[in-house]
């Protein structure tokens, strides 16, 4: 008979599976989460003020804004940069002389809603892993036993 033990040995600290990852590999690692999480945050507020332009621009059609105001000619033409994608893909509707509701405008608004959800999402996945990676960096807190009171 061959002696073969009953439960597998526990890995030797030379395996890979036991050793943590090295310190140069971790900052390295943590180094490009933190790159990675500014260019995801810096995406996620042109996201955000590009949500908030169309948002304002929608309500000025929506409400027949004068065009002769500065502040909506200056809304109308960043809305027209950012809606060059959507353009045409559903018609706009004439609800008076000025007012109108324009249904592009519209499925824009909810395109860049869906897009800023799923950046908060990935900025929040990001620092999740930045902060286990910064616990896994820390040693450990020392423990210390204080002894009971007398009496």
């Amino acid at each position: 008979m061959s002696s073969v033990p009953a439960f597998p040995s526990p890995p030797s600290p030379s395996s890979p599976q036991a050793s943590p990852p090295a310190p140069a590999d971790q900052q390295a690692k943590l180094g490009f989460l933190r790159v990675a999480k500014v260019v995801v945050v810096f995406v996620y507020i042109v996201v955000a003020v590009n949500l908030v332009l169309l948002t304002t621009g929608f309500i000025l059609r929506l409400f027949g804004a004068s065009t002769e105001a500065a502040f909506t000619r200056w809304i109308y033409r960043n809305v027209d940069r950012i809606m060059e994608p959507f353009r045409g893909i559903f018609p706009t509707h004439a609800v008076s002389d000025t007012s109108v509701i324009d249904s592009s405008l519209l499925f824009a608004m909810i395109v860049y809603a869906l897009l800023a959800l799923a950046l908060h999402a990935l900025v929040t996945w990001l620092t999740q892993k930045i902060v286990r990676l910064r616990r896994l960096d820390q040693p450990p807190p020392p423990t210390t036993w204080s002894e009971p009171a007398p009496g």
